[in-house]
């Protein structure tokens, strides 16, 4: 009986949803979130040539890009209704172990994903508003402060280090998803032509795989922020591609990070037409 009034909730929000235009704000949010990407994906690559200045290669510094550009304003906030969007489909699909267009995954694994990924970007749509009211803060040092903040609590060298652990874990589910082309499961690619269906996939996993990168580095150096209980050694993305280009051969390979960011901007844009909510 239980399950049937489960069921019967979760038909009624999903009916709902499909009714209320809610789709539209959520394959908004993939554009936007390709937006967001391209612009970092950018910004990284002028940062391996040696044109970026002091351009923020992260989040805040792709929201204010767009910000600053004529109704800048107003593309802002369709792209912070877009996040929020994607960001209430995502933890809906964790509550509901359901998509509005398919029945979902009810494994505990797909739904922790859904749940984090959709966590991920509320923290996104936070970041849009506060650039939209123009109340942001230096996002490069942001991740050095939280860290120093919480090496202050109890347990806190453990707190940090099993968020590290998280980000590297994130990254190898990524670069799985990329390798192996699951992603392409929740795409409708049987309505792509054979060349769309192929470009897609490539274009798919290098972005995947790129995206990975980051978030295997952000994670290292949450982990050795805990091991070494230093909070300088704590970056976010926009530190995390500024390592890479700090190695040998570094401007080579952050214009190889950047270029599979943009593909992971160009295969977002593509999910927001075939992916199946």
């Amino acid at each position: 009986m239980r399950f049937d009034t489960s069921r019967s909730t979760s038909d009624k929000a999903v009916r709902a949803a499909r009714s209320s235009g809610f789709p539209w704000l959520i394959r908004a949010g993939f554009v936007a979130r390709g937006l967001v990407y391209g612009l970092i994906g950018g910004l990284a690559l002028a940062l391996a040539l040696g044109a970026a200045g002091g351009s923020t290669t992260n989040q805040q510094g792709a929201l204010a890009l767009i910000a600053g550009a004529p109704l800048g304003s107003v593309a802002l906030a369709v792209l912070a209704v877009g996040i929020l969007a994607y960001a209430v489909w995502q933890i809906g699909q964790a509550a509901l172990a359901r998509g509005l267009e398919s029945a979902g995954q009810d494994s505990t694994t797909d739904r922790l994903a859904n749940l984090g990924s959709g966590l991920a970007y509320v923290g996104l749509f936070v970041i849009a508003v506060k650039v939209l009211f123009e109340t942001s803060s230096d996002q490069s040092s942001g991740p050095r402060k939280a860290a120093a903040g919480v090496l202050g609590w109890p347990g806190g060298q453990w707190i940090v280090g099993v968020g590290g652990l998280a980000f590297v874990v994130v990254c190898f589910f990524m670069a799985y998803d990329g390798v192996s082309g699951s992603y392409l499961e929740n795409s409708k690619t049987e309505q792509m032509s054979p060349n769309a269906r192929r470009v897609f996939g490539v274009v798919g996993r290098v972005g995947r795989l790129a995206r990975a990168v980051v978030f295997a580095l952000v994670g290292y150096f949450l982990i050795r922020t805990a091991i070494d209980f230093n909070p300088n050694k704590a970056i976010g993305v926009d530190g995390a591609l500024r390592k890479v280009a700090q190695e040998p051969y570094g401007s080579w390979l952050l214009a190889i990070v950047a270029i599979g960011l943009i593909a992971f901007a160009v295969s977002s844009v593509a999910e927001a037409r075939y992916e199946r909510l």
